[in-house]
């Protein structure tokens, strides 16, 4: 394995230090997911809140849990200098975030959301790519 450059040592720091506040968060709030999503569907006056509480909370408990992951292990091997699992990873996480930033634009329509998440979802994994595929 090579030494990582500086480049792919930041961003697999900020990597680390997102994905882990990203985890915390998320199991601290599935907690609340599926019982928020109930009591809307009550306040509502709608049938089968439980089951569709349930089921949007686990959705986007998993889905939120696999992408911290994701960037956790990619900012462990960035920091670890594994350049070629690095630049696949890489291409796996800038899929992810194009993917979410089309989903934010698709249910937004402030501009500075918008702004805000091609700076932080799209920005990030791009500069590990590229840190990825520099040379020292």
């Amino acid at each position: 394995m090579a030494r990582p450059n500086t480049l792919l040592k930041v961003t697999s720091i900020i990597h680390i230090v997102l994905s882990s506040i990203s985890i915390v968060l998320t199991l601290a709030a599935s907690a609340f997911a599926g019982s928020l999503v109930t009591m809307l569907y009550d306040v509502a006056g709608l049938e089968g809140g439980v089951g569709a509480g349930f089921l949007s909370g686990t959705v986007l408990f998993v889905a939120a849990i696999l992408g911290s992951i994701l960037n956790l292990i990619a900012g462990i091997l960035g920091v670890k200098g594994n350049v070629s699992a690095c630049k696949v990873m890489s291409v796996i996480l800038l899929v992810l975030a194009v993917i979410s930033a089309v989903l934010t634009f698709s249910t937004t329509d402030s501009v500075a959301v918008m702004i805000l998440t091609v700076l932080v979802k799209i920005c990030l994994p791009v500069l590990y790519l590229w840190g990825a595929y520099k040379k020292d």
